[in-house]
């Protein structure tokens, strides 16, 4: 399945609509719930961070089921690429709200990359 929203947090609802659409017809035992906090986080990152909060920006969201089984998942954006060995969690002990949403998409994947792209942006592929 391909969807293509706009960096709004408001196309968030539809993106987990979606995605609990398809993992109900497609995977029977997989954790939803997991899924669409995870993939949701991972949205706001890239609005927050790649499009510094820009509503208009385009965003690519792939996902399907691989030979496995898993769901893989790709989330493509256009915007300023963070350096990949920058990205990553706060200090667990480090204890105030927000910066866990790395940490919390890493520890609910079997797989998790960012590949820089060569026209801009950044490739994020999970696997659950």
């Amino acid at each position: 399945m391909f969807l293509e929203i706009k960096s709004d947090p408001a196309e968030l609802k539809e993106v987990r609509k979606q995605l609990d659409e398809f993992c109900s017809k497609n995977l029977k035992d997989i954790n939803i719930f997991k899924i669409k906090l995870s993939v949701d986080e991972a949205l706001q990152n890239i609005i927050r961070h790649a499009y510094n909060m820009d509503k208009d920006k385009k965003i690519k969201i792939e996902f399907d089921k691989d030979s496995k089984d898993n769901l893989r998942i790709r989330l493509r954006d256009y915007g300023i690429q963070t350096p990949i060995d920058k990205i990553k969690s706060r200090e667990l002990d480090d204890i105030r709200p927000g910066g866990l949403g790395v940490h919390f998409i890493k520890s609910s994947t079997k797989e998790m990359s960012y590949e820089h792209q060569e026209d801009g942006g950044t490739l994020l592929t999970l696997v659950f």
